[in-house]
């Protein structure tokens, strides 16, 4: 039976027996022991060290980052030592109070510990991720950190439970989702049995949006990119315009080619809903672009219907920046024959990507509205370099709309420049 079919397997025994007798042999020696704290250590993942007091890292090709902890410049140099992993339960009345993990060397400072020693990996998993599913606050949470930790556990089917109980608090049930690609480290598919409930939990209108959420963060996070198929169906379903345009998002973060080629085909589509076309076209100026998405962006831009498709594409071409984009959208905001609050997004957009001062100051000459010259006022405060503020002093002396020159007069009042302070002075004084 292969690896895959194995996890599958002991998904529904799991779920059907509950926890290993293992783990409720662990329960009980920390039910028995002294209140206060009590500590067991267990086999770690190949890969996981730690300093034993401070940090764990849990390699440069983790799921969920490489540090946990305090990782300061003063603990840097300190030795990373693999494993085990030791978990330090604090209790008052028998009750979980936190569940703090340490990797490394034990911490020598430590005084009024029961330590049970050494335990089965597994088990250690099983009793920690059952505190999870029935301890509210902190300390529930906290346990599932640790339980991923160890060594060759099947965390999986203990995982999606706690997942799926909308009974356990919010935070809980995100941080067993964000664990849950993990559990399938190393295999060369991942199975059903994880991906299902994920994509159960992200179409579940019931459900805390939060949660939701966080399923869709995981399916665009799973190895090997499982998850990008099942992203790519929510995005086109018709039925929640939440779910596509979240579904969306997920798909703009992923660095997939699968997903960058599916959100160029969607950019072109006359079908989509508005809400999630606009997400589509911002997603392509995020960090995965290329110069042919920018190209694709302008390319369509003629073609958009509303408003707010077209301040996306400002959005997407200010984030990426580059000589075209300015080029195009200053070029743009020249344009007569655009409507003013599209000519005065884009040079907006265009101080964002970049534009050099020198060519935002020689659109001033080029247009007469007062509201265009109003907004290139802004620019020029917020720029501050000499040739805006030499722009801005003209205006001050020059400018024949009295209205603007006090606006110009009103943003310079608040500048420092000592050229400035003496223009300003030498109005006042005429």
């Amino acid at each position: 039976m292969s690896r895959i079919r194995h996890i599958v397997a002991a998904a529904a025994l799991v779920a059907a027996a509950g926890p290993s007798v293992g783990a409720q042999a662990l329960a009980d020696r920390v039910s028995s022991a002294p209140d206060g704290r009590v500590q067991f250590n267990f086999a770690a993942r190949p890969g996981i060290c730690g300093n034993g007091r401070t940090y764990i890292q849990t390699g440069p090709n983790s799921y969920s980052g490489t540090f946990y902890g305090n990782f300061s410049d003063g603990v840097r140099a300190e030795p990373c030592v693999p494993g085990p992993v030791r978990v330090v339960i604090d209790r008052a009345d028998k009750m979980p109070l936190s569940v703090q993990a340490y990797v490394g060397p034990a911490d020598s400072s430590l005084r009024g510990v029961t330590d049970l020693g050494h335990v089965r990996a597994q088990d250690a998993a099983d009793y920690l991720l059952s505190l999870a599913a029935k301890v509210d606050g902190r300390a529930g949470r906290e346990a599932i950190f640790p339980a991923i930790l160890a060594d060759s556990a099947n965390t999986a089917p203990a995982l999606v439970t706690i997942a799926k109980n909308t009974s356990l608090p919010r935070e809980t049930r995100r941080s067993a989702l964000s664990y849950m690609g993990r559990s399938t480290d190393g295999l060369q598919a991942i199975p059903s049995s994880v991906t299902e409930p994920i994509l159960a939990i992200a179409r579940d209108e019931t459900d805390n949006q939060s949660v939701r959420q966080q399923a869709l963060s995981v399916l665009g996070r799973l190895d090997h990119g499982a998850g990008i198929p099942p992203l790519v169906q929510l995005s086109q379903q018709t039925q929640s315009n939440w779910l596509a345009k979240e579904a969306m998002q997920t798909l703009a973060r992923s660095g997939d080619p699968r997903a960058r080629q599916y959100l160029r085909t969607a950019v072109r589509r006359t079908d989509l809903p508005d809400e999630v076309l606009t997400v589509a076209l911002r997603s392509l100026g995020q960090e995965y672009a290329t110069a042919q998405d920018a190209a694709l962006l302008r390319e369509l831009y003629p073609t958009l219907k509303t408003d707010r498709s077209r301040e996306a594409v400002f959005s997407a071409l200010a984030e990426m920046g580059g000589s075209e984009n300015t080029k195009w959208l200053v070029n743009l905001a020249q344009n007569g024959n655009e409507p003013i609050q599209t000519r005065r997004r884009a040079i907006d957009a265009a101080s964002r990507a970049g534009a050099p001062i020198t060519d935002l100051v020689k659109l001033y000459d080029t247009t007469t509205d007062p509201s265009m010259k109003e907004t290139l006022i802004g620019l020029y405060i917020r720029n501050g370099e000499k040739p805006a503020i030499d722009k801005l002093l003209s205006i001050v002396k020059g400018e024949e709309s009295l209205s603007v020159r006090r606006h110009a007069i009103s943003q310079l009042s608040r500048s420092e420049d000592p050229r400035v302070k003496q223009a300003l002075q030498d109005i006042v004084t005429r």
